[in-house]
């Protein structure tokens, strides 16, 4: 990856209220449980898959239970982990899905607007690209972590997906929580948390197309 700056910012301001149009506000943005359930619920069997900064490959074994007829493919920098690619652009194939969950926070922005340009390129028309990363309106998910580099709010995300020719398909903050607790965030506190700005859901995550015609 190189250091050219790649940010338009009077671009990423323009799209960002093209996203803030759809959701006005965080509260705007709906609420699913974890990562999992999002991508169960849009993606299918049969897909080539590509995780961008894979760690672990945790993700792999999620998708064998899943669907036992797509293949997966890993990216990640640190070659003390086993990938199938190390670097950006040696990364080949073509993919119905494209994974980055907890990734774009740890990098510059014009580094984020990189490696979704890559993801662009290698994903099919059609084609789904999924991206987790820390909810800034809950501060100790984002703060606790010094690696952290770009904080990110939804509504930016979603402007990078639009700058890069993705179509957003749907944003969720991601909460989990037993019944007892999610009652008491969503009916006691949620008065006191829209009035100091302070969220309960801990991560966002946000799904993007590749149009059909691209």
């Amino acid at each position: 990856m190189n250091d050219i700056n790649t940010i338009n910012w009077s671009e990423l301001y323009a799209a960002r209220r093209r996203i803030q149009q759809r959701y006005r506000k965080i509260w705007n943005v709906p609420i699913d449980k974890r990562y999992a359930s999002v991508l169960f619920k849009h993606g299918f069997d049969g897909s080539n898959i590509l995780e961008m900064g894979a760690g672990s490959r945790g993700l792999q074994r999620r998708i064998s239970d899943w669907w036992p007829s797509s293949s997966y493919k890993s990216y990640d920098i640190d070659t003390n982990t086993k990938q199938d690619y190390y670097k950006l652009e040696d990364i080949e194939g073509q993919y119905e899905m494209v994974c980055m969950f907890e990734v774009v926070e740890h990098v510059r922005p014009e580094v984020a607007k990189e490696m979704l340009d890559k993801c662009f390129e290698v994903l099919v028309p059609g084609g789904l690209l999924f991206i987790t990363t820390p909810n800034i309106y809950y501060p100790p998910n984002y703060l606790r972590d010094a690696t952290h580099i770009t904080p990110w709010c939804y509504d930016e995300l979603g402007a990078l997906a639009l700058m890069t020719g993705f179509e957003l398909q749907k944003m969720y903050r991601l909460y989990s929580d037993s019944f007892l607790g999610k009652l008491t965030h969503r009916m006691l506190f949620y008065p006191i948390h829209r009035a100091m700005g302070i969220d309960f859901a801990k991560q966002i995550i946000m799904v993007s197309k590749k149009p059909e015609n691209a």
